[in-house]
């Protein structure tokens, strides 16, 4: 039998992480508006001034953005897999229940009544745990270009 306790606390973390990751998702937001007001005006005095423009930040647009989303792409696929992984598994211990020949005992009930309260709290945390991680890449992406950018504004 799983532990009330242990299972309202791992609730309740992927709860944080998950509001955490919202906050965040905010946080990059913003981050980006300043970004992208600010390459654009580099982008227009580029097109007026082409000998007084910062090519190395403008070259930094693309590959940083191609480097940010298949980090998180990548996270996205590996906490998918595991998902899938993890509900083929209880699908194989429900299957194996259902084609048994006989009703389960009460025992075999109360695994499998355990056994898929821990499949759900698993899910709940690994969907946190996409989230933040799919998150993560683009966050740090945006945050470090908006504190670059607005230190390079203030020069």
């Amino acid at each position: 039998m799983i532990d009330p306790f242990i299972a309202w606390s791992r609730m309740m973390a992927a709860g944080i992480d998950m509001q955490a990751t919202w906050m965040r998702g905010a946080e990059t937001l913003q981050a980006s508006h300043s970004v992208i007001g600010a390459r654009t005006g580099m982008m227009r005095d580029a097109a007026l001034f082409p000998f007084k423009t910062d090519y190395e930040e403008l070259g930094r647009m693309v590959p940083e953005k191609v480097e940010a989303f298949a980090s998180s792409a990548q996270t996205v696929m590996r906490e998918t897999l595991a998902m899938q992984g993890a509900w083929a598994t209880q699908m194989q211990r429900i299957g194996l229940m259902m084609v048994s020949g006989r009703m389960p005992t009460f025992a075999e009930t109360t695994t499998l009544a355990t056994q898929t309260a821990n499949y759900s709290l698993g899910v709940m945390t690994a969907r946190a745990r996409l989230g933040k991680g799919a998150l993560s890449p683009v966050h740090r992406a945006a945050t470090g270009n908006a504190r670059r950018l607005g230190k390079t504004k203030k020069k």
